[in-house]
C-alpha cells in the first residue's frame, strides 16, 4: 500500500471511530445466544410463521434474531410491497420484546441478486478483451466469431482418444449409450472418477460450455466439472455441482477464461458415488455480449483488430450493442447462459459484408447452481441504493438493535474498468468499500452496532489470492474493519487460527475485535458442534458466544444446540487470562 493511500485510510478510520469508545476483549461472564432467522415476511401467515420461531427460539434461551430476510435488500426499491414494511417491523419487535435482540442484514456485496434486480448493470462484471465479430453477408447485423478448434472427441465416438490422461478407474466409454452415440459411462466409483482435456484458449474471452448429462441411482456422490488454468489450479475458471437429473438433460454454461492461455476440463465424480453418471456430447465455443453490462465503469469499444487504433462509432458504425436480459428484472440473473443478444449495424456503417471486427467489454459471470452474482464496489448507483436503503431500514429496526453488513462469498471484483482505475488491489479496494458503507449506515442508524461476516476478512478463509473470479489478491482486506465493529466468525475449519485473527492476538491484525461463532449449518451433532466451537476458542478474548446458523431452515437443534453452549461457556469463560 503506498504512503499517500495509508494516509488516507487513516483519515479514514479515524473520522469513523469518532464518538466510540473502545470494547471491553475480556470475556464476559454472560453468553449471546443468537440463531439465524431465515424468512421472507411477505404475508399474515409468514408473520405468524416467524413469530412462532421466535417463540421456539425464546424458550430455548436464545438473545438474538439474525434476520436473514430479502426483504431488507428490496427496501426503497419501487416494486417493493411496502405492506411488508409493517410486518417486518412488527416481527423485530416480536422479537424485541421477547428480550432477543433483533440483528438485520444490509449491504449484500457478495450475494447481490436482489438488489441488482433494479439494475442489473451494477454487477461487478469481468473484462472481455478482442472478442471477433464477422459483419453478416447482408451488412445488418455482426455475428460472434469462434475462435477455438472443436474438443477433440467430444461425442466420445473414438472411446478414449483425448481425454483419459488421469487415469482414473471406473470410467468408460460405452458406445451406443444413447440414442445419439456413445457415453462417458461412470458406475459405482470408489473414489474420484474423472476425464481431463486441456484446451488452448484466448485470455479474457467468454466461452460457452455444453454437454448432455444423465445419472441413475438414488446416491450419485459428487458429479462435477471443473474449469482450471492448465498450470496452476488455484485459478479455477469454472465449476459446477451435478444433481440427479434421471433421463438425460442438456446443460448449458458460461465462463471467462481469465488471463489464461491453456486451460484443463476435468469432467466425472470427486470423492466416490454409488450409483452410475454419464456424459455426451461435450462442446466448447468461444461466445459474446452474454450478461453485457452497459454503464460509464464498463465502457464498449469496437475496433479494427489489425489496426487498434482505428475505434468504430456508436449509432454510425454500430447500433449500441445490450443484453435484453440485463434490463431491470425479478429475479435478476436468471441463468447462467443464455445465447447472444442480436448485434445490428445501421445504414450509415462503414463495416462491409464479411469484415472482422473486434470488441473489447465487460460482462456478468453468474456463479453455477445459485446464479449468484455481486455487485460492484465503485458503482455510483449502488451507494447510492444503500443511501436510500439505509433511510428505509431506521423506519422498521427496533432501538438495541444491531446491523450485519453482509460482506460474503465476494467472488468477483476488481474487475471492471471504474473499479481498476483506483489502482488498488483487490483488498484494499473491499477495505475501501467497506468504509463507505460503514458510514452510509452509521449515518442513518446512529446507535446500531455493526458486525461483518468474517470471510471476506480472514486470511485462513476467503482473504488471499485466487479467490474465484477476484483480480489480483484479497489479503489486507481487514485493514477497513473500524475496531468497533464486531465478527460473526464462520470459518469452522479453522476455527481457532480465525478467532486468534480477529481477536488481535496475530501480531498481522492487532485490531481486538469482538466475535460471535456462526457454528452448526446442519451438522449432525448439534450440541457437539457447540462443544467443538467453543473449545477452540479456548484463551482467546472477546467471544460473546454463539449463533445458531442454518442455510436450510432446520431449526429441529436449536434446543441441543443452546444446552451444550451454556453448558461449555462456563470453561471458556475461565480459560481466557483475565485483565
Amino acid at each position: 500500500m503506498n504512503a499517500k493511500l495509508l494516509t488516507i485510510c487513516a483519515l479514514t478510520l479515524c473520522l469513523l471511530t469518532i464518538g466510540f469508545t473502545s470494547q471491553s476483549i475480556s470475556a464476559s461472564t454472560s453468553m449471546e445466544l443468537w440463531y439465524q432467522h431465515a424468512s421472507y415476511i411477505n404475508s399474515d401467515d409468514a408473520v405468524k410463521k416467524s413469530k412462532d420461531l421466535i417463540d421456539k427460539a425464546a424458550a430455548a434461551g436464545y438473545t438474538g434474531a439474525l434476520f436473514w430476510d430479502s426483504n431488507f435488500n428490496m427496501m426503497g426499491n419501487d416494486d417493493w410491497n411496502l405492506d411488508n414494511e409493517g410486518r417486518l417491523k412488527e416481527v423485530m419487535k416480536y422479537a424485541h420484546e421477547r428480550h432477543m435482540k433483533a440483528i438485520a442484514e444490509a449491504a449484500p456485496f457478495g450475494w447481490s441478486n436482489d438488489v441488482l434486480a433494479v439494475n442489473p448493470n451494477w454487477a461487478e462484471p469481468q473484462r472481455v478483451i478482442g472478442t471477433r465479430f464477422q459483419v453478416a453477408p447482408d451488412g445488418r447485423s455482426l455475428k460472434v466469431r469462434n475462435s477455438l478448434p472443436a474438443l477433440v472427441n467430444g461425442n466420445f465416438g473414438s472411446g478414449q482418444t483425448g481425454w483419459f490422461e488421469l487415469g482414473d478407474p471406473n470410467v468408460k466409454v460405452v458406445p451406443n449409450a444413447r440414442p445419439g452415440g456413445a457415453a462417458l459411462t461412470i458406475v459405482d466409483p470408489p473414489g474420484n472418477a474423472r476425464i481431463r482435456q486441456k484446451i488452448s484458449v484466448q485470455p479474457w474471452r467468454q466461452y460457452h460450455l455444453s454437454f448432455l448429462y444423465k445419472t441413475e441411482g438414488a446416491q450419485i456422490g459428487s458429479p462435477m466439472v471443473i474449469v482450471y488454468d492448465a498450470s496452476n489450479i488455484d485459478k479455477m475458471r469454472f465449476i459446477v455441482n451435478l444433481h440427479a437429473s434421471g433421463g438425460w438433460s442438456g446443460l448449458d454454461y458460461l465462463f471467462n477464461s481469465g488471463d489464461s492461455t491453456e486451460l484443463a476440463l476435468y469432467m466425472g465424480v470427486w470423492g466416490g458415488a454409488k450409483g452410475t453418471v454419464q456424459f455426451a456430447d461435450v462442446q466448447l465455443e468461444e461466445t459474446g455480449l452474454v450478461w453485457l453490462v452497459r454503464r460509464d465503469g464498463a465502457p464498449f469499444k469496437l475496433y479494427d483488430p489489425d489496426n487498434p487504433s482505428k475505434v468504430y462509432t456508436p449509432g454510425v458504425d454500430y447500433n449500441e450493442a445490450s443484453d435484453p436480459d440485463m434490463l431491470p428484472h425479478r429475479p435478476s440473473f436468471h441463468n447462467v447462459f443464455h445465447w447472444p443478444p442480436p448485434f445490428t449495424l445501421p445504414a450509415t456503417t462503414h463495416l462491409k459484408p464479411g469484415q472482422i471486427v473486434a470488441a473489447d467489454y465487460y460482462a456478468v459471470t453468474p456463479l453455477t447452481n445459485e446464479n449468484q452474482v455481486g455487485m460492484c464496489m465503485t458503482e455510483p448507483g449502488v451507494y447510492q441504493w444503500l443511501t436510500k436503503n439505509a433511510k428505509e431500514m431506521k423506519k422498521v429496526v427496533p432501538p438495541d438493535s444491531d446491523l450485519l453488513l453482509a460482506y460474503d462469498e465476494i467472488r468477483n471484483a476488481n474487475s471492471c474498468f471504474s473499479c481498476r482505475s483506483k489502482n488498488m488491489t483487490a483488498g484494499q479496494l473491499l477495505a475501501w468499500s467497506l468504509g463507505q458503507t460503514y458510514g452510509i449506515y452509521h449515518h442513518a442508524l446512529p446507535d446500531v452496532s455493526f458486525w461483518v461476516w468474517s470471510d471476506m476478512f480472514d486470511p485462513y478463509h476467503n482473504a488471499h489470492d485466487h479467490m474465484m473470479y477476484v483480480e489480483g489478491t484479497l489479503a489486507g482486506s481487514w485493514k477497513g474493519i473500524p475496531p468497533e465493529v464486531s465478527i460473526l466468525n464462520w470459518n469452522l475449519d479453522k476455527l481457532k487460527d480465525s478467532l486468534r485473527w480477529f481477536s488481535g492476538l496475530n501480531s498481522e491484525q492487532p485490531i481486538a475485535h469482538q466475535q460471535i461463532v456462526a457454528g452448526f449449518y446442519g451438522r449432525a451433532d448439534a450440541a457437539g458442534e457447540a462443544r467443538r466451537e467453543l473449545a477452540e476458542a479456548a484463551g482467546i478474548p472477546g467471544i460473546r458466544g454463539l449463533m445458531y446458523t442454518t442455510w436450510d431452515n432446520n431449526y429441529s437443534k436449536l434446543q441441543a444446540f443452546a444446552d451444550a453452549a451454556r453448558a461449555a461457556w462456563p470453561d471458556y469463560v475461565k480459560s481466557v487470562p483475565k485483565k
